[in-house]
């Protein structure tokens, strides 16, 4: 940098700077073929200034009435919608007309399917606010929360699919390796016709669109089996990436959402599809995997996790402490990838744990599309989690944890039909307690202590989960070899969570965290079929077959010496051998 100041002035530097970025716009614009804007309908319930009726008992399904789902926002208890769910019959019209759709969809060309893809992200990008307003009243999330989780996510995805999907799917060549070294060898992507995706309602637009783009880019078709608790935002995600192919001239029967109940999901699954990526708990999972093994079709499993970040005492806590903050309490703690367990070093946990304590006393809940800017956490999407995380805390206490914030619902004062679940911090919490063990998908902060770095990876590898994971350092390359040590399937250095923002990354877990990988190269190359082909590379030359091994052969002895001695030739690294087996050949042929 010094020599380049010493050649260039300040006014020529700026100048080159300038330029760089005016041809970085440019190719930008020049990589967006065939964008076209186009508009959907905003839903009414999208207005900070809706009110709607307030449920008393708010519930996502009346026994009376269950073939109705019931779309309320968890903040306020506002009844928004009643939506008809969809019985088996509609998930087995939904596949026929998937199915169609998709073989037209099979033969478009890259550029085509990059021009829907780059459309989508224009509009994603023109229409931030009322995507995430509209999650936001579904879910009870705040607007950040949902800027964070919902659009960042979702365009960090767009935008790798649409550099990378041709590249990743393209014709792989292979080495044929010497035996076979007049062929060409190569992997052919083909897309497997008809995926399906059953996600969950905590990111309820990035979770539906985020399957669509890569099912888009691969050839396929999808059907999204979208919870029931964002049955109302589910119908106006799926109104975007529908007029978006309909403007480009496609079929947008190619892309179905089906929210329901259980029997939805399973109904999918049994359906036909050719794959089925679950996101969901454990025990969801399994039954996922087991309804799929008795008619093999294959699975993409992520079933949640219980994250934890080591800090260790070098850590640099001013920059540490606010990636904790955000990392338990981004979307009130309803992340798959949030932090549930922060494994802090004994030498600095009195001082971290009094600082969250103040930091966690100072969160203020409540219903960011009536309440305003005043809002840190929002509501808990699902209403029925409560005595389930409370008997959680209150067990841990009774083993000698210490509850110093929260750890119970919270009764808002204004909105007092909202589901809310109070900011909570506790402390010296152990391995053996069921909070360790168990995902609480809260905005709970569970504080273990370690008395070096094999305590805290003895820690971190006793709970049966293995989503991600973060190790907190001074010294990266000592926090790099501990996060190499963690039974996780993604770890992040001084960070949480950004993994995803790679979207060059395969995500996905182990242990009880699920198995295979979606986003990344694998989980594009994932929805395909690998088709291995093998082609002539010198015109005129084919696979002769010798007549010694024409059948009928003359003698099947010597026929297998044949064959012994010419795999010595090929393979066996000892130049005697090959000569030997050389001569071998040339008698064998003369007999």
């Amino acid at each position: 940098m010094d020599a380049l100041e010493s050649q260039w002035t300040p006014y020529q530097l700026m100048s080159l700077s300038v330029g760089a970025l005016i041809s970085w716009l440019l190719l930008s614009y020049l990589s967006k073929p065939g964008v076209k804007k186009f508009t959907v309908p905003v839903p009414e319930a999208a207005d900070p200034k809706w009110k709607g009726p307030i449920l008393e008992h708010p519930v996502i399904r009346d026994p009376s009435d269950p073939s109705t789902v019931i779309c309320y926002d968890p903040a306020t208890g506002y009844l928004i919608d009643k939506i008809p769910a969809p019985t088996v019959a509609d998930v087995h019209d939904a596949l026929e007309r998937t199915r169609a759709a998709q073989e037209k969809w099979s033969k478009t060309t890259f550029d085509q399917r990059r021009a829907v893809l780059n459309s989508l992200l224009t509009f994603v990008l023109d229409n931030q606010e009322t995507i995430c307003r509209v999650g936001a009243r579904d879910t009870g999330k705040t607007m950040v929360d949902a800027s964070l989780g919902e659009v960042i996510t979702t365009c960090a995805k767009l935008r790798w699919t649409i550099d990378n999907g041709e590249q990743t799917l393209a014709d792989d060549y292979r080495s044929p390796g010497m035996m076979m070294m007049y062929k060409h060898a190569k992997i052919v992507y083909q897309p497997m016709g008809v995926v399906a995706a059953l996600v969950s309602w905590n990111y309820p637009f990035h979770n539906t669109i985020g399957p669509v783009i890569s099912a888009l880019m691969s050839g396929n078709g999808i059907i999204v089996k979208s919870s029931e608790y964002v049955a109302w935002s589910s119908q106006y995600y799926l109104s975007i990436i529908r007029k978006c192919l309909e403007i480009h001239g496609h079929d947008p029967e190619l892309v179905q959402f089906l929210t329901g109940f259980a029997d939805v999901g399973e109904a999918v699954v049994k359906s036909g599809v050719d794959h089925v990526t679950f996101i969901g708990s454990p025990a969801v999972g399994k039954i996922v995997q087991r309804t799929a093994s008795d008619i093999l079709v294959p699975c993409v499993l992520e079933l949640g996790g219980k994250d934890c970040a080591i800090v260790l005492k070098d850590t640099d806590l001013s920059q540490a402490i606010p990636v904790l903050m955000r990392g338990v309490f981004q979307n009130c703690g309803q992340n798959c990838v949030g932090i549930e367990r922060i494994i802090l070093a004994e030498e600095i946990y009195d001082q971290v744990v009094n600082e969250m304590q103040t930091r966690i006393g100072k969160l203020r809940q409540g219903a960011v599309m009536t309440d305003g800017d005043d809002v840190d956490c929002g509501a808990m999407t699902m209403g029925n989690q409560f005595e389930k995380l409370e008997g959680l805390v209150e067990e841990a206490v009774s083993r000698g944890a210490r509850l110093l914030c929260g750890g119970k619902r919270y009764q808002h004062p204004i909105h007092t039909h909202g589901q809310y679940f109070e900011p909570t911090l506790l402390v010296d919490v152990t391995t053996d307690m069921a909070i360790a063990n168990n995902e609480t998908f809260a905005p709970i902060m569970v504080v273990m202590k370690h008395q070096g770095p094999e305590d805290a990876l003895r820690i971190a590898n006793a709970c049966p989960f293995g989503l991600g994971s973060s190790v907190f350092s001074g010294d990266k390359s000592v926090a790099e070899k501990l996060a190499l040590k963690l039974k996780v399937g993604m770890s992040n250095v001084n960070d949480f969570g950004v993994n995803y923002l790679c979207q060059s990354l395969p995500f996905g877990g182990v242990g009880i965290s699920g198995y295979g990988r979606f986003a990344g190269p694998e989980g594009l190359r994932g929805l395909c079929v690998p088709k291995a082909v093998t082609i002539d590379r010198i015109p005129g030359v084919k696979t002769p077959i010798p007549p010694i091994l024409d059948y009928p052969v003359k003698s099947a002895w010597i026929s297998y010496g044949f064959v012994q001695n010419l795999i010595h030739t090929i393979y066996n690294p000892d130049l005697v051998a090959k000569i030997k087996a050389v001569v071998g050949l040339a008698k064998a042929n003369l007999q």
